[in-house]
C-alpha cells in the first residue's frame, strides 16, 4: 500500500513530462498542485497523528518548505535552464511523494523515521528556496571531463554519448514513468560526445554512464527496468575542486542499449 501511494505522488508530481520538453517546461503546476494538497491535508492532521506528538510541528514546517520552493520554482520557470528546472522537477518530486505518504497514512501513526526521510528530501529544496530569493541559480554545478578507452586488441570505439541522472532514479525508477526518465536523460546528458566528452554534473549525489549516442529512449527504458549499468558515483564536491576526470573502458564499461 506504501509503495502505490508513493508512486501515485510522483506519477502526479512528474505529469508535465507527459508533453514535448519545450512545453514541460513553461510550467512545474504539477508539482505546484501537490505540494498546496498535501500542505492542506497535513495542516489538518492534529498531534495525535504522530507516534511522537513533537514531530508535529517539524512536520508542518517541513511541508510548508515543500510549498513554498515548489511556488518560487514555478515563478521563476522561464528564467531556469532547461537542466535547472528538470532537477528542481526531480527535487520536488521526490519531497512531494514522500511528504504524501506520511500526510495520507491513516493505519498507523507518523514515524520519526517518516519526518526524518521526508527532512532529508527538503534539504536541497531549502537551499534551492535560498538561492532564488537571493537571485542566484538554483544549483551548483562541477567541471568533468570523459573519456573511454578501448581494451587492448580492441578498436577504438565510436563517439559515444555521456548519460547523467540523479541516483535516486536508478535506486527507485518503479516511481517514476519513461517519459519522464526520458526527459532528464536528455537535460543532463553531456552536449558533445566522447572522447574526451567535456561537461557539467551537477553537485548533488548524481551517476554518469557511457552508452551510443542519442539513445534516450532505449536508456530510458533500460533504467525503468532495472538493468545493470556500469556508472560512476559523483557526489557533492568543493565550489573550487578542480575538474573531474572519468574514464570509462570498451567494451566491458559501455552501457548499450
Amino acid at each position: 500500500m506504501r509503495v502505490l501511494v508513493y508512486a501515485a505522488a510522483l506519477s502526479a508530481a512528474c505529469a508535465c513530462a507527459q508533453v514535448p520538453l519545450t512545453a514541460a517546461r513553461q510550467s512545474v503546476r504539477p508539482q505546484v498542485e501537490a505540494a498546496q494538497q498535501t500542505h492542506q491535508l497535513t495542516a489538518t492532521l492534529s498531534d495525535k497523528a504522530y507516534a511522537r506528538p513533537e514531530d508535529a510541528k517539524q512536520h508542518r514546517a517541513l511541508v510548508s518548505d515543500i510549498d513554498t520552493t515548489a511556488r518560487l520554482v514555478d515563478q521563476r520557470a522561464d528564467t531556469l535552464s532547461k537542466r535547472d528546472l528538470a532537477l528542481s522537477k526531480y527535487y520536488l518530486a521526490e519531497a512531494n511523494a514522500k511528504a504524501q505518504v506520511a500526510a495520507t497514512r491513516t493505519l498507523e501513526p507518523i514515524s520519526a523515521g517518516s519526518v526524518a526521510q521526508l527532512r532529508t528530501a527538503v534539504v536541497p529544496l531549502k537551499s534551492m528556496q535560498s538561492k532564488l530569493m537571493s537571485g542566484q541559480l538554483p544549483f551548483g554545478y562541477r567541471k568533468v571531463v570523459v573519456t573511454v578507452k578501448a581494451v587492448a586488441g580492441q578498436p577504438e570505439p565510436p563517439r559515444m554519448r555521456v548519460y547523467v541522472l540523479p541516483s535516486g532514479v536508478l535506486d527507485r525508477p518503479e516511481y517514476f514513468d519513461v517519459d519522464t526518465i526520458r526527459e532528464w536523460l536528455q537535460a543532463f546528458a553531456f552536449e558533445e560526445p566522447t572522447s574526451p566528452s567535456r561537461g557539467t554534473v551537477p553537485q548533488g549525489e548524481m551517476r554518469v554512464w557511457v552508452g551510443p549516442d542519442m539513445m534516450y529512449d532505449a536508456m530510458a527504458k533500460r533504467v525503468f527496468e532495472r538493468q545493470p549499468i556500469p556508472f560512476a558515483l559523483l557526489h557533492v564536491a568543493p565550489s573550487d575542486a578542480p575538474e573531474l576526470q572519468l574514464q570509462f573502458t570498451a567494451p566491458g564499461q559501455i552501457v548499450k542499449p
